[in-house]
């Protein structure tokens, strides 16, 4: 633990280096989560409209967002550097499951910590996908000391904070006795309930927004080719069902040793296969990358590190980056990830024949 102390205390101010600097820069997340600050401090419900763009999960990080905002009021700090400060504290939590999930490897430990896209996503961006990622792998270190009820109810808020990690909760069902099933529901349950009395908001207000929701489309790989296909809403929302329920029967085949690796091998595919998209949805590659240590995956970081530059520089500089410029560097990173897939997919052949 001595070894961790140093590294989490030069983590923690990096990131509040960066978070501090990059507070002037406006980005579409920054403003939802003034907006839903604002409405949630006055009482006023958010679903549908605006949870259906601003906030398309279900009610909990909301809480935060007007904490954050209520906090900034009195000691007039911004709210997004609350947040960011917030969201660099459960990075390190993350990197203490990382410390312990590879048997203490200060090494791996360092360079999760201190790896550019998290810091970039986290503090400069500042998006709140750490929270709910944070939960998964706290689940990985939970499933290992068989903590079942503990596993269940981490999900069922990482649930809770995002809805489409509900993708990856198959490969810890296959691993649970069933008695212990039910903790998944508990915490959307009761955060439901409780938005549900004090903000007057219905079921299907909540529920519609969530059978919406995809991430932005017709930016990324399957996602901008079906764009071309169709830009039916009633296409898309076939083709995510159809998408969800491939995951899921999927993640039930799968048939792996270690939970890491069905993980990685899930989020790499709803990488390929995703009809919507975020690039804040690289984060969750990053701890599977150290975690399973696949050949040449950390070459990975190059193109997503590019995706992410681009991206945010246009935001400082909206007239040096054009929109087809980006597009096109999504379709290389795209490429590059179906590349590495196939080529995993040949190398485990290989070996399987050696």
């Amino acid at each position: 633990m001595r070894k961790l102390i140093p590294i989490l205390v030069i983590t923690f101010l990096v990131y509040l280096i960066v978070a501090y600097l990059s507070t002037p820069v406006a980005n579409f997340d920054a403003q939802s989560y003034k907006q839903i600050g604002e409405l949630t401090l006055k009482g006023i419900s958010i679903y549908p409209d605006p949870a259906i763009s601003r906030h398309p999960y279900l009610p909990l990080f909301l809480y935060l967002e007007a904490g954050a905002l209520f906090l900034s009021r009195i000691v007039r700090i911004p709210q997004t550097l609350i947040l960011k400060c917030f969201f660099s504290l459960f990075h390190l939590l993350s990197v203490y499951i990382i410390y312990h999930l590879s048997r203490k490897n200060t090494k791996t430990t360092l360079l999760y910590a201190l790896n550019p896209v998290s810091l970039l996503i986290i503090a400069f961006h500042g998006q709140f996908d750490i929270i709910p990622l944070f939960l998964i792998l706290s689940s990985i270190l939970l499933l290992r000391k068989k903590k079942f009820t503990a596993v269940m109810t981490s999900l069922g808020l990482a649930v809770t904070l995002k809805t489409w990690p509900i993708l990856f909760i198959v490969p810890f069902l296959k691993r649970i006795p069933k008695k212990y099933w039910a903790w998944f529901f508990a915490p959307p349950f009761v955060f439901f309930l409780l938005y549900s009395v004090f903000f007057h908001a219905s079921f299907f207000s909540i529920a519609r927004v969530l059978l919406v929701y995809q991430g932005v489309g017709g930016i990324w790989g399957l996602g901008k080719l079906l764009s071309f296909i169709s830009t039916s809403k009633i296409f898309l929302f076939c083709y995510k069902m159809l998408f969800v329920t491939g995951m899921l029967v999927y993640s039930f085949k799968q048939k792996k040793k270690l939970i890491v690796e069905e993980l990685f091998e899930l989020i790499f595919l709803f990488f390929i296969f995703t009809p919507g998209f975020g690039i804040q949805w690289f984060l969750w590659l990053i701890p599977f990358f150290f975690l399973t240590k696949k050949p040449m995956v950390f070459s990975l970081f190059v193109p997503i590190i590019i995706t992410l530059g681009v991206v945010y520089i246009s935001w400082i500089y909206p007239h040096v980056i054009s929109k087809n410029a980006i597009s096109l560097i999504f379709l290389g990173t795209f490429c590059i990830f179906l590349i590495y897939r196939l080529y995993l997919f040949f190398i485990m052949k290989y070996r399987k024949y050696m």
